[in-house]
């Protein structure tokens, strides 16, 4: 796949001209997974929907932060509903009923949960826009929607930001959709990849993966970005959802589940 870049939309934040000499220094994250411990069970994720093909369940624990995932073949994915994108508990941004306009081709799909076991809130980056650079996050995003490429060998769906491209400069920050998940609350939710896998990565105003995806790779790893921003978290169009600028996870900040077989179809 050749890398491309997407053709400016509506309310995306304009991009200035390359500037010749300038370097932001922004260095993407997408290798540095927090994984402090981690652990496999059988029994299926909180939400996990009921398909044939389902995997283990991995969990992935990082501070104060435990990420759940599964993954299965569906033929048929269904849209909407509360688990896409719904915080429990304590957490504020709760946005049960949000529709989603997820793609109904056959594909794999990632059940997850992410539980905040610190004592402080949780900013966790689980909106992620198609065409990320829009200086507002667009009312009919996709919940579902996750970035897709090959990380080492393993098929990685990620909901994360990513930094700026070196000499690019955007004249109003770019923003990704998230949910503030408080102390002792849990956020649910999916992500969603087409079968046979492909490359799904922000246009070349990013720096992201640029390789295609290996049609042969036969592991998977989920991940979300998380981190304590959120004092610049700002309201949204989309209900129960915050918006702030994007940026690359930093240290710990990408929590990654251990790579797993892909499930069969």
């Amino acid at each position: 796949m050749e890398p491309h870049t997407r053709p400016t939309r509506h309310g995306l934040a304009r991009v200035a001209r390359p500037l010749a000499g300038l370097a932001l220094g922004a260095v993407l994250a997408t290798s540095a997974c927090g994984q402090a411990s981690s652990s496999s069970r059988s029994t299926p994720a909180p939400g996990a929907a009921s398909s044939t093909g389902s995997a283990p369940t991995r969990t992935a624990v990082v501070g104060g932060l435990r990420l759940e995932a599964t993954m299965a073949h569906e033929g048929q994915v269904q849209g909407g509903g509360t688990a896409s994108g719904t915080a429990s508990g304590t957490a504020s941004g709760t946005s049960a009923g949000m529709s989603a306009g997820m793609s109904v081709r056959p594909g794999l799909v990632v059940d997850y949960r992410l539980t905040n076991t610190g004592s402080t809130p949780v900013l966790a980056y689980d909106v992620v826009p198609q065409d990320l650079g829009s200086a507002t996050l667009p009312a009919g995003v996709d919940v579902q929607h996750a970035w897709v490429y090959e990380q080492s060998g393993v098929l990685r769906l990620s909901k994360q930001g990513f930094a700026t491209a070196p000499n690019v400069r955007f004249m109003a920050a770019p923003v990704i959709g998230a949910h503030i998940v408080a102390p002792g609350a849990s956020l649910t939710g999916r992500a969603y990849a087409v079968w046979p896998p492909a490359l799904d990565v922000p246009g070349e105003s990013f720096s992201a993966p640029r390789q295609p995806v290996d049609p042969a790779v036969a592991k998977w790893q989920f991940c979300l970005q998380a981190d304590g921003r959120t004092a610049q978290a700002r309201p949204s169009a989309v209900k129960g959802v915050v918006q702030v600028p994007v940026a690359a996870p930093q240290g710990d900040e990408l929590v990654c589940t251990p790579p797993a077989a892909i499930p069969a179809p």
